[in-house]
């Protein structure tokens, strides 16, 4: 087996024969067996270039702006999985009932209307929190306990 650090990939001359990178190195059979085993728990394969071989690293921890679109997204699905417990699209959908003469939809879209606000509210400001490292990162379940409880009305 054979692993190349310019295109990160392995190699067997079996199935790839001489169209193999001039960088690839040998390695054994354990190495990649483990290497992928690794690689399926979470770590990243990475170029050691002191041992001249790859190895199973952490990866490296998301960027700001990941984890900014990760919350985002969570707390949007959140909304709009919850409405969809009543048939709505999402909570845009509910909330364009505002105006309905129907007393359900109308009850239901304004009570979305306020906690769409709510979660919104507090959730920029966790994130902004979190920005100017007055509080640590929470994990999306931290978050949701944070976030205002949804129930829909009697």
């Amino acid at each position: 087996m054979l692993y190349s650090p310019g295109t990160k990939g392995f190699y067997s001359e079996e199935i790839h024969g001489d169209n193999i990178p001039a960088d690839a190195v040998e390695i054994t059979t354990e190495e990649h067996s483990a290497l992928l085993a690794a690689q399926s728990e979470g770590k990243v394969i990475k170029w050691d270039s002191k041992k001249k071989k790859p190895v199973a690293v952490d990866p490296p921890p998301p960027t700001r702006e990941q984890v900014v679109q990760t919350y985002k997204a969570h707390i949007q699905h959140r909304l709009d999985d919850f409405c969809r417990t009543r048939e709505y699209d999402g909570v845009l959908s509910c909330c364009t009932y505002v105006t309905s003469k129907v007393t359900k939809f109308r009850t239901e879209a304004l009570y979305m209307l306020e906690k769409r606000d709510e979660t919104w509210d507090i959730g920029t400001q966790i994130l902004a929190d979190v920005e100017a490292g007055t509080r640590p990162i929470p994990t999306l379940e931290e978050l949701d306990a944070e976030l205002p409880a949804l129930a829909w009305p009697a």
